[in-house]
């Protein structure tokens, strides 16, 4: 059955269980255990190939740590985030912000500032600028539903898009679950997945045409925090710093593991001896951390899971099998692939599985590092960011509206038209560029078609 449509039935499994259940656990496990009955066809053999596979999956590569350093990594990065909550940095940062923040056009734009520069981790990113900004927004009378689309929409967008981020480590592991040259599929993505980079602009743009202006007070009296600025920039400094330099002597995975630890060890040095924290509480949040990257870490290893199977049953095969006899018509793949995650996405509510289900079918359509397998996979993780930032059940939306302290329904409502309108240009975008064959060609066709969105949406108005 190696090679066939069989190899194809785990991921439609799973897909079709997600639609129906919306439950990311279940629809992965049910694609693995279909998966592996068809290649033991013996449930007790079919249970050693998953453990098997699963194993496979998280263990090292012989030249690199391989998904162990992204697994390793994740943790460290929750270890981070709880490290700097604890310290005050965030509260500190708040404090100047808002010494400065003059009128609701600005509040707005530096709640987009703010979270392009938490970068690291999408949960990080809701927490720190949600509670940083609500008290700023409040000042000038912005409503609490237009906070949380700005940090639902900034978190997802701006973590999907920078290479030293939690979001990156998964993007990288599921392609390279199918393909070598990882990363660097990753970093050629970052030129046209559209809708991420799309939802940015529309954010960043919008209040200079849609905000009020100050009807707050000039100054926002705050009570001064214990806390320094530097207890948050100094460890993502270290972080970026360290990664990047590391990259250059060591595989991304590595790297990765190796900058999360010097981050931790910044973290260490800057708090323990001014006693911005005891030792006790130092360790006490290495529990935050790792229960808040429990769920991340089950995810990615059922996903990987998934893959394991699929690649038993030849899907590689049988894909640029089914890709090379559809013609012209592979042009279209592209724009399809983006409302498969879509759907796919809003339907689970995760884009970290969408990319497990639907980022091993992109990869062997076409030729390694083509440009029309960019394309596609970049269309893959456009659409799995929308489903991320519309679906109800999304973890994004939930805490975002939660960090917010609006009504969660109404939020999801708010926002979806202008989270459609942007997902009609990206779409533009992905056909535009897979019918030329040129990345530029969608990004003609899909920014005049931005353009539109804010006459809709703001001018309009």
């Amino acid at each position: 059955m190696q090679g066939t449509f069989w190899a194809l039935v785990p991921t439609i499994a799973a897909v079709v269980i997600s639609l129906l259940t919306k439950e990311v656990y279940l629809s992965l496990t049910v694609g693995i255990i279909v998966g592996a009955l068809i290649i033991a066809r013996n449930p007790i053999e079919a249970l050693g190939v998953v453990f098997d596979t699963m194993c496979q999956k998280i263990g090292g590569s012989g030249d690199g740590l391989g998904n162990t350093g992204i697994l390793i990594f994740i943790v460290e990065l929750g270890l981070i985030v709880a490290l700097m909550n604890r310290s005050g940095g965030t509260e500190a940062i708040s404090y100047r912000l808002a010494t400065k923040i003059k009128s609701g056009k600005g509040a707005l734009i530096a709640t987009g500032g703010l979270g392009c520069m938490m970068f690291t981790d999408d949960y990080f990113n809701r927490l720190a600028v949600g509670t940083i900004m609500k008290p700023i927004a409040d000042r000038f009378d912005i409503p609490r539903i237009k906070l949380a689309q700005y940090v639902c929409g900034i978190s997802v967008c701006v973590c999907i898009l920078v290479p030293i981020s939690s979001w990156a480590s998964a993007i990288t592991g599921n392609i390279g679950e199918s393909m070598d040259g990882a990363f660097s599929a990753y970093l050629r993505t970052l030129t046209c997945n559209f809708y991420p980079v799309l939802m940015l602009a529309f954010l960043f743009i919008s209040p200079l045409i849609g905000a009020k202006k100050s009807v707050g007070a000039a100054t926002v009296a705050m009570e001064k925090p214990k806390g320094k600025s530097i207890d948050l920039v100094l460890p993502i400094v270290a972080l970026v710093g360290s990664t990047l330099l590391l990259m250059t002597k060591f595989d991304s995975e590595t790297a990765l593991a190796m900058g999360g630890a010097i981050a931790l060890i910044t973290c260490f040095l800057l708090y323990l001896p001014r006693k911005v924290m005891t030792l006790r509480e130092f360790t006490g949040c290495f529990g935050d951390g790792l229960r808040a990257t429990a769920e991340v870490i089950m995810i990615l290893v059922l996903a990987w899971t998934l893959t394991g199977v699929c690649e038993k049953l030849d899907l590689s095969a049988f894909i640029s099998s089914l890709t090379a006899s559809m013609g012209d018509a592979k042009s279209f793949l592209p724009a399809i692939m983006f409302l498969a995650a879509m759907g796919a996405s809003f339907a689970t509510g995760t884009a970290w599985g969408t990319f497990g289900m639907l980022v091993p079918l992109a990869v062997p359509m076409f030729e390694p590092l083509s440009t029309m397998q960019i394309l596609t996979i970049s269309a893959v993780l456009s659409g799995a960011v929308f489903g991320n930032q519309a679906s109800p059940i999304s973890d994004s939306a939930l805490l975002a509206s939660s960090i917010c302290e609006c009504d969660h329904i109404k939020f999801i409502h708010t926002q979806l038209p202008a989270l459609l309108a942007v997902a009609a240009a990206s779409m533009l975008g992905f056909l535009a560029s897979g019918l030329s064959g040129h990345i530029w060609a969608g990004w003609l066709a899909a920014i005049p078609a931005l353009c539109m969105c804010y006459c809709c949406f703001f001018v309009k108005k």
